[in-house]
């Protein structure tokens, strides 16, 4: 005991010994602490207790005619609100980029069926291209002298003496052509009749509809006429010849009357 207490005597006494010798080299004076200097350390030691303690109000540091002011971090988390206000957000973004991909969609439709229908005539076109399609034809009333009418009705007329028939389109037991594909088509027929009593006239046909006509009256001599036509049509449409009610048609062996027919291009 007696040891330890000599020990921590030296010990004060080089300690001591220092700061004079400290102070004679650095020319400056021991300050002693005021009772100012006190209250400021106590106040400081209030600061950094309330900041171990996590408080969030501010703790005011005064030293000297210094005053600071620190406070303490907030929670980094973010408030309920703000995560439902961005929630909010999110989903107004996700309802228009639904509308826009339904939109898309339509387009994507649209443009699905307007290929599918390109597709299709590509290759209608390439099939004419190889030949598929060459349309042309030629038929007569027929072989033998003979007179069609007078009837009471649009009667249509068979070309049943066939010349040509590139493709197969034309019948010969109905009279009528039938388009195999959109193009446009060239169509011209010639009639004739012996004259006499009564008068002559019919009519080129396109799915019913009149295009274009001959008529003639002469009750001394006979009777001729043509007509032609360029007509644009569907694949489907059909086209034929008839004659007026109460009109009369005549041929023989020289093939007067005929219809004919051929496609110029596709469309």
């Amino acid at each position: 005991m007696e040891t330890f207490s000599v020990m921590m005597v030296v010990c004060l006494l080089a300690g001591l010994s220092e700061c004079q010798t400290g102070g004679e080299n650095n020319q400056t004076n021991i300050t002693r602490r005021t009772h100012k200097d006190l209250e400021d350390n106590s106040v400081e030691k209030d600061a950094l207790q309330n900041l171990n303690q996590g408080l969030e109000t501010p703790a005011i540091l005064t030293t000297g005619s210094t005053t600071t002011t620190t406070t303490t971090q907030p929670s980094c988390e973010p408030p309920i609100y703000t995560v439902l206000k961005e929630l909010g957000a999110l989903g107004e973004r996700l309802a228009a980029t639904v509308t826009a991909m339904e939109e898309t969609n339509k387009k994507l439709e649209t443009n699905e069926k307007k290929l599918a229908a390109l597709d299709r005539r590509v290759t209608e076109l390439s099939a004419v291209d190889q030949g598929h399609h060459q349309v042309a034809f030629s038929a007569t009333l027929g072989g033998t002298d003979g007179t069609i009418g007078p009837v009471n009705i649009l009667y249509a007329l068979v070309y049943r003496n066939v010349l040509s028939n590139i493709g197969g389109h034309y019948s010969p037991v109905t009279g009528y052509f039938t388009a195999p594909v959109q193009g446009v088509y060239f169509f011209t027929y010639t009639s004739f009749f012996w004259g006499g009593d009564g008068n002559s006239g019919g009519s080129l046909y396109q799915n019913g509809n009149k295009i274009v006509s001959w008529y003639g009256h002469a009750p001394s001599h006979p009777i001729t006429g043509s007509n032609s036509a360029i007509l644009q049509l569907q694949v489907g449409d059909n086209v034929n010849v008839r004659l007026w009610g109460d009109r009369r048609i005549s041929d023989n062996v020289n093939k007067y009357c005929s219809f004919s027919g051929y496609l110029l291009f596709p469309v």
